[in-house]
């Protein structure tokens, strides 16, 4: 067996016999009882007569009567008081609703400010990204309105380049059909036939 099984064993326990001697055994059994009180007789009570029953039925009920009336009188004594306090407790109660809906009236009407600010902040970034956009869409209008006028121009240029060319041509040929036709001679009177030798 090794070291740690050496520990957890425990050694098997011997039996071991225990002689009482008599004498010692009689000492222990031997105990003084304890003394029963003496009872004491009851005296026998006497013989009530019927008119000393029917004053204590009286006064029993008459008791039973007046008690009544005190515990009655006690009870609506703490309604009222209850009463009042419950109603002081009802006007505080009150207030403090009052207070509390005022407090309630005033975090709904800061929620709604925040979120109607929150509306219009988001309407405002629209509006700006709308404006961009129109910004940019008007640029571009503008820009096709110029090339459209550039190009409106420059066709007119052309136009005006043909129309110069054609009045040049027209003319160039009203010019050369000018010369190519002789001009007529003129007829010679007498008179002019006359000087025209005279010059020569």
């Amino acid at each position: 067996m090794s070291d740690s099984e050496n520990v957890f064993e425990q050694p098997e326990a011997e039996a071991v016999t225990v002689e009482i001697e008599p004498e010692a055994a009689a000492e222990e059994v031997e105990e003084p009882e304890p003394e029963e009180p003496p009872k004491k007789a009851k005296k026998p009570r006497k013989p009530m007569s019927e008119e000393r029953k029917q004053q204590l039925r009286e006064n029993l009920k008459k008791g039973r009567e007046t008690s009544l009336a005190n515990r009655r009188a006690k009870a609506k004594k703490k309604g009222t008081f209850k009463k009042a306090i419950s109603l002081e407790d009802q006007e505080k109660e009150e207030q403090a609703l009052e207070i509390a809906q005022a407090k309630i009236a005033a975090a709904e009407a800061r929620k709604e400010q925040r979120e109607a600010a929150k509306h219009a902040r988001a309407e405002a970034s629209e509006a700006k990204e709308l404006a961009k956009q129109l910004r940019v869409e008007l640029d571009e209008l503008k820009a096709e309105r110029a090339e459209s006028k550039k190009r409106k121009a420059a066709i007119k240029a052309e136009q005006a380049a043909k129309q110069k060319e054609l009045d040049e041509k027209t003319a160039a040929a009203q010019a050369s059909a000018e010369q190519a036709v002789p001009p007529p001679t003129p007829v010679l009177s007498g008179r002019a036939l006359s000087r025209l030798m005279r010059g020569l």
